[in-house]
C-alpha cells in the first residue's frame, strides 16, 4: 500500500471499510485482553504453595521426640523449632486445615515460632503477605530416657486455631530468620 500525505488508498466514506475494521479489530482487542489476562494471572501467582511437609529447613536428626501441629487456621503457615539462641533448626510449611508430624527430635529445649500469611516466596524464605508472628510460650523441651525394656520420650501435639486466648504470647519477639 502507499501512503501520501495521509491519503491512502482506503476510502473512508465507505459503508464497507469501517464496519469491517472495526469488526476485525474486536478479535483482536478480545485476544490481546486474553493474553494480558493470562499473564497478569502467571504473574500474581509466582509463588507456588508448597505442600505440607515441604521442608524449609531441616538438620539431621536421630532423636526419638515427636511434634505434631495441627495447622486449624484458615491460613497457611510456618512452624518453626530454633535452638536456645534462636536459630532455626527445624522449619515446615503447613497448609491450612492440615497436620504436620515432627519425628525423631533429639533431646534438648526448642523454641516454637508461627508466620502465617499467603504467597510463600521460596527464594525468600517468607510469605508476600504476612498476617502474623507468633511465639509459642514456653519452650518445648524433649527428654528421653531408657531402660532395660523401654525408650520413654517425650511427645508434643499442638493444635494451632484462631482463638480469644491462647498458649501464644502477644510480646516483642525476633522471629527467626530462615535465610
Amino acid at each position: 500500500m502507499k501512503y501520501l500525505s495521509g491519503e491512502s488508498e482506503f476510502n473512508i466514506h465507505s459503508g464497507h471499510s469501517v464496519p469491517r475494521s472495526v469488526g476485525l479489530a474486536r478479535p483482536l482487542l478480545v485476544m490481546i485482553f486474553v493474553f494480558l489476562v493470562l499473564c497478569s494471572t502467571s504473574v500474581s501467582q509466582s509463588s507456588v504453595r508448597p505442600e505440607t511437609g515441604t521442608m524449609i529447613k531441616d538438620v539431621a536428626r536421630n532423636g526419638y521426640g515427636v511434634l505434631t501441629i495441627n495447622n486449624n487456621w484458615t491460613m497457611d503457615t510456618v512452624g518453626v523449632l530454633t535452638d536456645d539462641n534462636l536459630k532455626p533448626l527445624m522449619a515446615v510449611y503447613i497448609r491450612s486445615k492440615d497436620s504436620f508430624k515432627f519425628d525423631k527430635i533429639v533431646d534438648g529445649s526448642y523454641g516454637l515460632y508461627f508466620t502465617i500469611g499467603n504467597n510463600w516466596d521460596a527464594n525468600e524464605k517468607e510469605f508476600q503477605d504476612v498476617l502474623g508472628y507468633y511465639h509459642y510460650n514456653p519452650s518445648l523441651v524433649f527428654h528421653t530416657t531408657e531402660t532395660t525394656s523401654d525408650i520413654e520420650y517425650s511427645i508434643y501435639e499442638l493444635d494451632l486455631y484462631e482463638s480469644e486466648s491462647s498458649n501464644f504470647v502477644p510480646e516483642i519477639f525476633n522471629f527467626p530468620d530462615l535465610k
